[in-house]
This record gives structure tokens, C-alpha cells and sequence, in this order.
């Protein structure tokens, strides 16, 4: 008796669950049909209100608002938080016409941190092409693990060359899963300071204006371990946009 109330009371949470999510979806959307509907209407600012409110909601299609979000906002001349948006736009489709837009506006608001620098351009290539990074990696680890069965099958020693090759295999695949967790970039939304330790009683070594990009490599707090100038310093997280992964 039991078992049979406990089976119903979980297909009655399920169906509860997926009836509220369905709810939520249907409101998302008539949300972002209202914004589409406002944006054709040119009424920016009352669509970039819309836009807002659902812009990270994984249920609606993020890259179509993030696109908008930043055409309005360079129409409205606001050029930090366009970059802002066109940055999340090109984490969602990467391509070099929207880094190259990027650029234009960067060099336009003489704003740091877009140009094709060798850390940028590696980033934007694991961006572009990172599931068939992915794919290599899971065919070569498919390949290393039969040679070396078939090695331990026939009694044949496994050579330090293929340990070397198994160790760097390793290495790859661990920096392929923990890259976007501690590789990000950010957009600075108001005059920052840069300090040299994580915390606002440490020295102040240089500042940021609002619109410059900074790729961050890690965070303790509130602090954001940031690469400027070709130094290391901390910038305090709420003087940041983080960008989406």
C-alpha cells in the first residue's frame, strides 16, 4: 500500500513539475514575442527592458537577445554594454565577422582587450572548434587504450614513449574540461582599481575605465585574478560584466 502511494505522490510531483515548467516556458515566451514585437517597432528602450528580463534564461534563445541587446545599446550610443552583449553573442556563435565588429567598436571607444592577441585568438579557436577538439581527444584515447591492451594481451612491454603520450592525452583532456571553469573574460562596467592581492586593504597598482576587456584566471571572494598589461592583479567582481561560458 504503501509503495503504490508513494508511486502515485511521485507521478503527481512529476506532472506538477513538468504543468509549472510549462507555465514558465509559455510566459518566457509570449516575454520575448512582446520584445520581438517592440524591437520591430523600433521602440528600443521598452524591448531592451523585455530582453533583460529573460536574458539568461537557458529556455529562450540567448544569442538572438544577446544580438539585439547589443544593436540597441550601439544605437543608443551606450558602446561598454554593447561589447558586452556582442561578446555573448559571439560565445554563442563565434565567428570572425563578430570578433571582427568587436574589434571596430573597440578601436572606435579606444577600449583594450579585443585585439587579436595570441591568448584571445587561441580562446576564440577552443571556442570555434571546440567539439571537434573534444572529438579528436575521445578518438585518441580510444586508440591509446587499445594499443595498450593489445600490448598487455600479447605480453609485449609498454615502451616510455607510450606512457609519455598517455600522460600528455591526459594533461589535454584535463585542460579541455577545466578551461571554461577557470579561463573566463569580463567587461569592465565602471572605473576599477587593480590591486595586487585579493583584498580592498591591498595596494592599488592601476585602475581600468569602463568598456575595456580582461580575461580573468581564477577568483577567491569577490576577487578576480585578472591578466592586464601583461601582469597579474585583482579586480573586485562587481565592478565586472562576467561574460556567459
Amino acid at each position: 500500500m504503501r509503495t503504490l502511494q508513494s508511486a502515485i505522490s511521485k507521478i503527481f510531483l512529476l506532472f506538477f513539475l513538468l504543468f509549472t515548467q510549462s507555465i514558465e516556458l509559455k510566459a518566457q515566451n509570449d516575454i520575448a514575442k512582446k520584445a520581438d514585437s517592440l524591437f520591430n517597432e523600433k521602440n528600443y528602450t521598452e524591448a531592451a527592458k523585455l530582453y533583460q528580463i529573460i536574458f539568461k534564461d537557458p529556455k529562450v534563445n540567448q544569442a538572438n537577445i544577446s544580438l539585439k541587446l547589443a544593436y540597441i545599446n550601439e544605437n543608443e550610443g551606450n558602446i561598454p554594454m554593447a561589447l558586452y552583449y556582442l561578446n555573448n553573442y559571439y560565445n554563442f556563435k563565434p565567428s570572425n565577422e563578430v570578433f571582427d565588429k568587436m574589434n571596430k567598436l573597440a578601436l572606435a571607444g579606444k577600449y583594450q582587450g579585443y585585439e587579436r592577441n595570441n591568448i584571445n585568438f587561441v580562446f576564440a579557436l577552443y571556442q570555434q572548434y571546440y567539439i571537434f577538439i573534444l572529438y579528436g581527444l575521445i578518438i585518441l584515447g580510444i586508440f591509446l587504450i587499445v594499443v595498450l591492451y593489445n600490448k598487455k594481451k600479447h605480453g609485449k612491454p609498454i615502451q616510455r614513449n607510450n606512457w609519455i603520450l598517455a600522460l600528455t592525452y591526459m594533461a589535454l583532456l584535463a585542460l579541455l574540461i577545466n578551461l571554461p571553469s577557470t579561463y573566463r573574460t569580463a567587461i569592465v562596467k565602471e572605473r576599477t582599481y587593480l590591486r595586487n592581492f585579493p583584498s580592498s586593504a591591498a595596494p592599488i597598482i592601476g585602475e581600468i575605465e569602463p568598456g575595456n576587456k580582461i580575461n580573468i584566471f581564477g577568483s577567491k571572494d569577490i576577487w578576480q585574478k585578472a591578466l592586464w598589461n601583461r601582469g597579474v592583479a585583482y579586480v573586485n567582481k562587481n565592478d565586472l560584466w562576467l561574460l556567459e561560458d
